[in-house]
């Protein structure tokens, strides 16, 4: 799974945010659909693929689990329209994004209490399994890695609403932009999206490069070169090592898992989501300043 709810704090946690802690309590997770335990898997630092979640063996979801059902509800929706299904998941087609610099914390002995908010589902941490949790409807995200996966999953479905502040565009379909691959301006602020080259970055101190796809011209032996290509600086002299690596490690897992799908003979590609600034002078690069404003997806986009 690629998101479970923490027993704490109660809020449903995206495994690759699970890069930016220290240490992982490795018992603290909880199946947000049913509630079982769910067990952080390749978090650390050194692995080269993605985190995830992970159950028992012996232990099954809940026959009704909502989280169970989401490879089912992905397959479907890549087929025809399943609105009626994600109106009702709160995280497979999230509603907007909301940067969340403080994260609630609730205590340890109340989590799962009758003090959770009405926002948060009621899951027993005492056995790791608890009583199905009540039905909830889209919810807002504090990164654009779960908006990016569902504009990816559910290409009948993206007339759905989708807020996020500064965008242009209130719907999936008009809030994302393919970069064109002869360099041009982007007056219209948009969530921006790319193939990622196999290639590396550049990376110093102060800003990450990422290279991406432009402009091709052939030369006299008839071999294609790049002339001029878009790039990604991220600005991150401020961030910190944490925040750096969850950035690093997810290119990294990308590029890895677009390699091992070409070379299965699958159409899925390695793709950069960003929203970031244009230079005005210098088209080809785009801005970006906050982690939670990247994130590399592989996957198979259509446009029905």
């Amino acid at each position: 799974m690629e998101s479970a709810r923490d027993k704490c704090t109660r809020e449903i946690v995206e495994a690759e945010d699970l890069w930016l802690l220290d240490n992982v309590d490795t018992e603290g997770y909880v199946c947000w659909g049913c509630g079982i335990t769910m067990h952080p898997a390749a978090w650390e630092k050194d692995k080269k693929v993605r985190a995830y979640f992970k159950k028992k063996r012996h232990i099954q979801h809940h026959h009704d689990c909502d989280a169970d059902a989401e490879t089912t509800v992905i397959r479907q929706g890549q087929q025809k329209s399943v609105r009626n299904i994600l109106e009702s998941a709160p995280g497979l087609m999230p509603s907007g994004l909301k940067l969340i610099e403080q994260r609630p914390v609730v205590e340890p002995d109340i989590a799962g209490g009758e003090n959770n908010s009405s926002s948060t589902r009621s899951v027993s941490s005492a056995s790791g399994e608890g009583s199905s949790p009540e039905r909830q409807s889209r919810r807002q995200v504090n990164a654009i890695r779960n908006i990016c996966r569902a504009f990816i999953r559910f290409p009948h479905d993206r007339v759905m609403s989708l807020n996020v502040p500064g965008i242009s565009g209130q719907v999936y379909m008009t809030a994302f932009k393919k970069l064109r691959s002869q360099i041009q301006s982007y007056p219209e602020p948009k969530i921006f999206y790319a193939p990622l080259l196999w290639n590396g970055f550049s990376k110093n101190d102060e800003k990450l490069i990422i290279p991406l796809s432009g402009e091709w011209e052939v030369d006299d032996s008839g071999k294609s070169k790049s002339t001029r290509s878009y790039q990604i600086h991220i600005e991150w002299i401020g961030w910190s090592k944490a925040k750096r690596t969850v950035v690093r490690k997810e290119l990294e897992a990308a590029r890895t898992e677009a390699i091992e799908a070409n070379g299965k003979g699958m159409k899925d590609k390695a793709w950069v989501f960003f929203i970031g600034k244009q230079d005005i002078k210098n088209p080809e690069i785009f801005y970006v300043s906050d982690y939670r404003l990247i994130c590399a997806i592989v996957g198979y986009i259509t446009y029905p």
